[in-house]
């Protein structure tokens, strides 16, 4: 069993090739849980992009199911402007590319346009909130998030569509960082399966991430918001979108994933 930065700990390489090892304990279903291998996938590139150049903006596309045990990851910057930095990478697991990601990572510069996002109050705060525990069944990743639903249906509820707004944390009490946060937004499961009666098995096909702030000092026990809806559905896929809002109530993060259900 290893905690997350342990994880992020045992990334091992130069230049263009790295090494990472997964334990069983992240798994999701047959495959590895999507936001650690997103954040692997950024830690990655961050040995090739300096660090002050924020992330602004990570594309993942999940190729095929990751596995428990080492995987090799190749990376490369695409290029560097004055400002922005965009970087490439495949997370391969037995011969097989897995995942493939962009990042953009820019600077700050001087702009004309400022819109900041607003999000909704919950309806119940934090502290009202009973921690969902880690059961015998559920995906093992879980048991490194601690998740408090304050609105919207649980899973396998057989609920008509409803948003989510859960608050959400790491378990792992090393200090926040940028990756942890990427490795965050991706924890709760879809809005989508809480309208499945029974359990069925969803997974991400592609997901976009773009930063909005870019403070990570917040205690490793502080707790984050993420609040999802479903924009539409069909077919099998459902298209999904998010904010992630950090424990001092600015928003932090957007999100949309693609998402394929078989149920």
């Amino acid at each position: 069993m290893m905690s997350f930065s342990q994880i992020l700990s045992s990334i091992a390489g130069d230049g263009s090739t790295f090494q990472v090892t997964v334990t069983d304990d992240w798994a999701q279903g047959r495959a590895t849980f999507g936001g650690l291998i997103a954040a692997v996938g950024n830690e990655v590139m961050r040995q090739l992009v300096p660090r002050d150049r924020p992330l602004r903006s990570l594309q993942t596309t999940f190729v095929g199911p990751a596995t428990a045990g080492t995987w090799q990851v190749t990376a490369r910057v695409l290029r560097v402007g004055r400002a922005v930095s965009l970087a490439q990478c495949e997370i391969i697991d037995a011969g097989q590319v897995v995942a493939t990601l962009v990042g953009a990572y820019g600077g700050t510069r001087p702009s004309a346009v400022s819109v900041k996002l607003r999000p909704q109050s919950a309806t119940r705060g934090v502290e009202e909130c009973r921690e969902v525990g880690y059961k015998d069944g559920a995906p093992k990743f879980t048991q490194h998030f601690a998740m408090r639903w304050s609105e919207g249906a649980k899973p396998f509820s057989g609920s008509p569509q409803t948003p989510t707004k859960v608050f959400i944390r790491h378990r792992d009490p090393a200090p926040l960082t940028e990756s942890h946060v990427v490795a965050l937004v991706d924890c709760i499961p879809s809005p989508a399966i809480s309208m499945f009666q029974a359990p069925a098995p969803a997974s991400s096909l592609i997901w976009t991430l773009e930063l909005l702030e870019h403070r990570f000092d917040f205690p490793p026990d502080a707790w984050w918001r993420i609040d999802t809806d479903i924009d539409a559905a069909g077919e099998g896929y459902v298209s999904q979108t998010g904010l992630l809002i950090d424990p001092e109530g600015r928003p932090a993060a957007l999100t949309r994933q693609l998402v394929a259900v078989f149920g």
